[in-house]
């Protein structure tokens, strides 16, 4: 029976609705019995009474079925993600658009949504006239770090007697990325890499200034005067020159993945810490002209190799964005495998929560392979965990590296807190001058 019904159901969207993407099911089928009833009662025992019936129900039938069809060719919806750049305390926001085109009223349009980003309800009911056009924005505020999507969706609708149902599926899915957010005031310096100060700002400038090898397309952290202006106007964007440059002054970032040394969970968990701090670090080297990498061997690792620009700060908050500290390899292996990638002259950031010094012959190795490490250790009594960190930290100082003992509670304020710092966008004129066309916080 079942079957049958489906056949003939799908005979039915064909016939009436061709190739339109809505479909119309039907809600009850009890008056449609009722309607066979009273055919046979007109039929069998004629009366007025069962044709008056009989005449009501089914013209009550046929009205809901033309309603219920009519919106199936002219309802529609959008949505819109008005950023796609968004990190935990940052607003993820939407604007929806539902299109009315047919002549008759939607009284209800429930919107059901497959959105998997914690917090963030899609599902709404809204009503929405003949030939017109309802808009609303639904936001939520990030509060957890990670790889999302936004959708897949569908809007359902019906007559106003509640006999047929009308329901349209976009399949769309669009993958989000929740960044950690960025943090200033760390009291924590970055490592010189092969020279240090001024000199090497220097250096690097002048190596900037005199290798170039081509142009790329314009990142916020680029400076100004390597703009290349022909390039910009006769593209109609705003492209820089791109140097080449050596290893000198390149940072690497190396989380401690590995799950066994990992205290406390969620937001004030090391794992999480330790991504508060390789953000902000990442920042603060980016925006010294410095190029910066990541490696954390977890399950699934992350690794970054480094370079310069707004476009490697993206690609180092995704990868921290998508770090699980799951890993089954210790700090010393972990130092190992960085030591067959990095090149000499580079620099290492080194955080961990661990209080054994087992990985310290490790640490030794890099300085031989000429590297030049900085060790930052999360404070385990602060965490709630056993072992030492400040003696742990003083093993490491007695062997000649910097270290320093981070705290729970020691990373300071985000950059933005709960909105969205948007997006700077340009256009070059006909005489070369690179004009704002919106500004950050521009709505």
């Amino acid at each position: 029976m079942s079957v049958r019904w489906a056949r003939w159901s799908g005979w039915l969207q064909r016939t009436l609705l061709g190739d339109s993407e809505a479909r119309i099911a039907l809600r009850l089928r009890l008056p449609f019995l009722w309607l066979v009833a009273l055919l046979l009662a007109a039929l069998l025992l004629p009366d007025r009474i069962w044709t008056t019936l009989l005449v009501g129900l089914a013209g009550l039938l046929l009205v809901a079925f033309v309603w219920a069809r009519t919106l199936a060719r002219g309802l529609s919806a959008a949505r819109q993600l008005r950023f796609g750049w968004v990190s935990v305390g940052d607003r993820l926001e939407e604007e929806f658009v539902l299109t009315n085109r047919s002549g008759l009223p939607a009284l209800w349009v429930e919107i059901r949504d497959e959105t998997n980003v914690p917090g963030y309800q899609v599902g709404a009911v809204r009503a929405v006239g003949s030939d017109d056009t309802a808009r609303w924005r639904q936001s939520s505020v990030c509060n957890r770090r990670g790889q999302y999507h936004l959708g897949p969706w569908a809007i359902e609708s019906g007559d106003p007697f509640g006999l047929f149902r009308v329901s349209r599926r976009y399949d769309a899915r669009q993958e989000i990325i929740i960044h950690p957010p960025i943090h200033t005031s760390l009291p924590i310096p970055l490592p010189p890499g092969r020279s240090d100060g001024r000199a090497r700002t220097r250096e690097r400038n002048w190596q900037a200034a005199s290798n170039a090898a081509g142009v790329r397309e314009y990142h916020s952290l680029d400076p100004y005067h390597w703009i290349h202006w022909p390039t910009s106007a006769r593209r109609d964007n705003l492209y820089v020159r791109q140097f080449e440059r050596d290893a000198a002054g390149d940072i690497w970032l190396v989380l401690d993945a590995q799950a066994a040394v990992q205290l406390d969970e969620g937001p004030a968990g090391t794992e999480e810490q330790a991504v508060l701090l390789a953000a902000a670090l990442a920042a603060r080297a980016l925006n010294e002209t410095r190029g910066v990498g990541l490696a954390a061997f977890a399950r699934q690792p992350q690794l970054v190799p480094p370079a310069l620009g707004a476009g490697q700060q993206w690609n180092v908050l995704r990868a921290l964005a998508l770090l699980r500290a799951d890993g089954e390899i210790d700090l010393g292996r972990a130092l190992q495998e960085l030591g067959d990638v990095a090149r000499r002259g580079s620099a290492a950031i080194i955080i961990t929560p661990t209080a054994d010094a087992a990985w310290l012959p490790q640490l030794a190795q890099l300085s031989r392979r000429g590297l030049e490490s900085h060790v930052l250790l999360l404070d385990r009594p602060s965490f709630g965990g056993e072992g030492s960190s400040e003696a742990l930290r003083a093993a490491i100082a007695l062997l000649g590296y910097r270290c320093q003992v981070v705290r729970r509670g020691e990373i300071g304020r985000p950059l933005i807190e709960e909105e969205h710092h948007g997006f700077w966008e340009f256009k070059v004129t006909g005489t070369g001058r690179a004009v704002a066309v919106r500004r950050p916080f521009e709505r």
